[in-house]
């Protein structure tokens, strides 16, 4: 009998196969994108059976879901540690934001399939992916450091430390997001596109954005 590990008492092989299918799926989506990408192309992508993929996954939802997890996972280790570093809230927020673009220019394939992700998916009852994921997060709160891929944090110590000016936070948090979203939507545009150099660009745009002027 093999042996269970701790990740949701899976076996090794199980979370392997598992793994692969996840892959498949991005790289499938990252190509066609997500409607043309059915489980019956992504199992022939994985060269298996489409009764593999739902022995591992109870249907389609449940791979979006995993695959967004494991993005979001992957891109906490670029920036929680990053940003945690930093003193300021500024610096905080420059960090935040380029290592975002790193995320996104280390990680293409991720990054447009999770894209298309968000403005494709659709669940059976008519869900965007953000309300599905809402809805897992209330139901199984995010471990800590998910929870600090929301840069709302970063502007509400800003504000009160001083250091940025009064604004709405959730209207600032929307703006960079989309902001730092450009960067996946060129580069679906143009495979070369510099995303470095834009999110230099973007850096600039919002610490001037956010800055206090002088009283």
């Amino acid at each position: 009998m093999r042996s269970k590990d701790e990740s949701g008492g899976r076996t090794f092989t199980e979370r392997a196969r598992r793994a692969q299918l996840v892959a498949c799926a991005v790289e499938l989506i990252a190509e066609v994108g997500y409607p043309q990408a059915s489980l019956s192309k992504i199992a022939e992508r994985a060269g298996v059976a489409k009764s593999v993929v739902l022995y591992h996954f109870a249907g389609k939802e449940e791979l979006v879901y995993t695959l967004a997890m494991d993005n979001f996972r992957a891109a906490a280790t670029y920036l929680v540690p990053a940003v945690r570093a930093q003193e300021t809230a500024r610096d905080k927020l420059a960090t935040y934001t380029r290592q975002n673009g790193r995320f996104i220019d280390d990680h293409r394939s991720q990054a447009l399939a999770l894209f298309d992700i968000f403005t494709s998916y659709r669940s059976p009852q008519g869900k965007r992916v953000d309300e599905m994921l809402l809805e897992r997060f209330m139901a199984e709160p995010p471990e800590q450091e998910l929870t600090e891929l929301d840069p709302s944090a970063i502007f509400v110590l800003g504000q009160r430390t001083g250091e940025f000016r009064d604004f709405p936070v959730p209207a600032m948090t929307t703006a960079l997001r989309q902001s730092i979203e450009g960067a996946v939507l060129q580069t679906s545009r143009d495979k070369d596109f510099d995303v470095t150099g834009y999110i230099e660009q973007v850096v600039t745009i919002f610490d001037l954005a956010t800055k206090k002027g002088e009283p």
